[in-house]
């Protein structure tokens, strides 16, 4: 069982109804609702996150300070801890216990090649003897962030104002792993970020699973031809069984648009320095306009030109007016 503590500056309520507790991952949606409106994104915006800890006698939920949440580290420190993390945002789909294995492992690398670390994303740390503290670290505050995204109002408002049905968890929860990716893992403003999904939304509605069977595309940012093979033989190379994880389709987000690679896994010259470039255009140029991004990421990132512009354009103003902070 999972223990529930969750951190923010007003107090979350069990709701007493929930019954359904499995022994791997609950519907964080159901398991608790806010005391105060929630639902106003920016009377939210100082929630720090939800922090999930393994619970082996009987479920044992409580409200917890922020100060407290803090803390967390101090209680229990399992690997069902970290692999709950890893689970709810993307990496990780095994079994929620205390085995060290191989899913386990690449999971905790896949991470890193997703969201780097505080040393810079060529930095992973080797994780075969157990998880370095420093990355504990990381894996609960990129967590932390995640939570928020989830429970803070934000995601849920964005899918409200894209039409997408409230009890569509999966969606929102798709939505809150990629956002907090932008927002952690590639530095995005939250206008940079609103013109990425925006993108998304358009091309799979925010399912990694999505696929098309006519133009061979899949994913998040539906990768075709010799970029899905690039994405095939990346998932293969760090140990998944296919790209259609999402934490392994994250990961190759950032390794397609972070360096050159030089030779590819057929020993050609890969090509994706001009993704490269137009990624650090995209992040001088477009960090204040959501609908620059919209387009820049189209046209010059997802290289599909001038295909369905307009739904683009107006769900990332969709998106952005949900997710801005106050004072945006």
């Amino acid at each position: 069982m999972m223990k529930i503590r969750t951190s923010s500056n007003r107090n979350y309520d069990l709701n007493p109804t929930v019954t359904q507790i499995s022994d791997k991952i609950l519907n964080r949606q159901s398991s608790y609702k806010p005391s105060t409106n929630i639902a106003n994104r920016n009377s939210a915006i100082n929630d720090t996150a939800a922090i999930y800890e393994k619970n082996t006698v009987a479920p044992d939920f409580s409200t917890y300070s922020p100060a407290s949440v803090k803390a967390a580290a101090s209680g229990s420190d399992t690997y069902g801890k970290y692999k709950t993390y890893l689970a709810d945002m993307g990496f990780y789909n095994g079994a929620i216990d205390e085995t060290y294995g191989d899913g386990f492992k690449n999971a905790l690398v896949c991470f890193q090649k997703a969201y780097g670390s505080r040393g810079g994303y060529s930095q992973v740390v080797d994780v075969s003897g157990g998880i370095p503290i420093s990355l504990k670290n990381w894996i609960q505050e990129v967590g932390a962030a995640f939570y928020t995204n989830l429970h803070n109002g934000r995601s849920t408002a964005a899918m409200k104002a894209l039409g997408i049905e409230s009890t569509d968890f999966e969606k929102k929860r798709n939505f809150a792993r990629i956002l907090t990716f932008l927002e952690k893992g590639m530095g995005c403003t939250t206008h940079q970020a609103a013109g990425v999904l925006g993108n998304i939304m358009q091309e799979c509605r925010f399912n990694p699973l999505s696929e098309n069977k006519l133009t061979g595309t899949i994913g998040i940012l539906q990768w075709k031809d010799g970029r899905r093979q690039y994405l095939k033989n990346f998932a293969q190379t760090n140990g998944y069984s296919d790209e259609k994880n999402m934490g392994i389709q994250l990961a190759y987000f950032k390794y397609e648009l972070s360096s050159t690679w030089g030779k590819d896994h057929l020993g050609k010259y890969a090509q994706n320095s001009h993704l490269v470039v137009a990624w650090k255009e995209f992040m001088a140029d477009c960090k204040t306009d959501y609908d620059k991004a919209a387009v820049y990421f189209l046209n010059k990132i997802e290289g599909a030109q001038d295909k369905q512009k307009t739904e683009r354009r107006t769900y990332a103003k969709l998106i952005y007016n949900a997710i801005k902070l106050k004072g945006e």
